[in-house]
Formats: structure tokens, C-alpha cells, sequence
């Protein structure tokens, strides 16, 4: 087994729960909708993450006004930031890896599966009731890669698929 993918399993096999919000379509809710699962969890005391990979638009930062917080690097990885003292609910991002809010991620493809990846492997959750992960819009080659290094590092997972919003 590669390191990465040992590392992926360790972290991951803390969290119970992945909620896995895609949509192909962008525009729809699912940042919305991943902030109001959370902290729904939250209030029925549950330790809850978030990984915002929308690697072009992460907007969970700003949605829980984290926009300007860092990242810290660990012995074992990357330290989510924590939204509040209680520890309770946890968020990592591209967008903590900025230098500003306006900056853009242009990748496509294996560079941005591989920053997927890495976020799946190298940060630290710790004990997690649920781990929500926000997706970007769209779903080749996100969806199958997701799908598969989430049910194999964590107990259970659940999958929400076509939000849809119709004003």
C-alpha cells in the first residue's frame, strides 16, 4: 500500500460518517446545504469537519467567516481550522491556501484530483461523528475518485447527489 493511500485510511478511519453534497450543476445550493447539515450536527452535539474541495470557488471559508485564517502543518499533516473554543465543527479549504480571497485555481484534471488527494490523506480530522465534503460542480473524474478513497478510509458514507434549486 503507498504511503499516501496508508495515511488516507488513518485519517479517514476516525471519521464514522462522510456526507458526500455534488451536484452537477453549479449555482445549486451545495455549499448551502453542506453549512446547514453541519451545524443541524452540530446542535444535536456531533464533532463535525468540512472539506470544501471546490478547488475554483471555495466559498466555506467565507460562508463561517474564516476568510483569512491559516493552516497549520502537524507532525502527522495539515490542522483543519476550527470554527469555534468548542472544537466541535472543523473546516479545511483551498481557500486557507490562498494568498486572497480573489485568487483563482485554473487546474483540470490529475493536478486537481491530486490536491484531492492530498486533502483526503494529509489532514489531521481526528475523532468525527461526520465529515462533510463540498464539491465542486460537475462530476468526470471527481465523482469515481471520491467515491472510492472515502469508502475505503471511513466507516460509513452517504452520498446527496442533484440538489436542484428552482427560485
Amino acid at each position: 500500500m503507498a504511503e499516501s493511500d496508508e495515511r488516507e485510511q488513518n485519517n479517514l478511519s476516525r471519521v464514522d460518517h462522510v456526507i458526500l453534497v455534488l451536484s452537477g450543476k453549479g449555482g445549486v445550493g451545495k455549499s448551502t446545504v453542506t453549512r446547514q447539515i453541519a451545524l443541524g450536527l452540530v446542535e444535536e452535539g456531533k464533532k463535525v469537519g468540512i472539506l470544501d474541495i471546490d478547488l475554483c470557488g471555495p466559498s466555506i471559508p467565507h460562508m463561517f467567516s474564516l476568510t483569512g485564517r491559516d493552516v497549520h502543518q502537524g507532525t502527522d499533516g495539515w490542522i483543519p481550522v476550527y470554527v469555534d473554543d468548542t472544537q466541535s465543527l472543523c473546516v479545511m479549504s483551498i481557500g486557507f491556501l490562498l494568498n486572497n480571497k480573489d485568487e483563482a485555481v485554473v487546474w483540470r484534471g490529475p493536478k486537481k484530483n491530486a490536491m484531492i488527494k492530498q486533502f483526503l490523506s494529509d489532514v489531521v480530522w481526528g475523532q468525527l461523528d461526520y465529515l462533510i465534503i463540498d464539491t465542486p460542480p460537475g462530476r468526470i473524474p471527481i465523482d469515481p475518485l471520491l467515491v472510492h478513497d472515502v469508502d475505503k478510509g471511513c466507516n460509513d458514507s452517504i452520498i446527496i447527489d442533484g440538489i436542484e434549486t428552482d427560485p
